[in-house]
């Protein structure tokens, strides 16, 4: 039995050297793997959120700014309607 631990220590530690690793181990390391990719989706999909939520407010900022752009050019034809008006009276 300690002839099996023994074998067993000097094995895991050759595999080690190695670089091949234990299938509880690589568990393990899958399991980080998979941990990191879950947080990085989780934060693309938050940040796809607010791309869309972004785009979408610079749409009605825009469409503000077409309508007050529409107001200020009407009044300013109306500026030059009445100035035209009080210079031929």
């Amino acid at each position: 039995m300690n002839e099996d631990i023994l074998k067993y220590i000097a094995t895991k530690h050759d595999l080690e050297e190695l670089g091949i690793v234990l299938r509880d181990e690589f568990r393990q390391s899958q399991s980080e793997v998979l941990s990191r990719l879950d947080k990085i989706v989780t934060m693309v999909m938050r940040h796809d959120q607010e791309r869309l939520f972004t785009f979408e407010y610079v749409k009605r900022v825009e469409g503000e700014v077409e309508k007050i752009e529409t107001k200020v050019e009407k009044s300013r034809k109306d500026i030059e309607h009445i100035k035209d008006i009080l210079k031929t009276s």
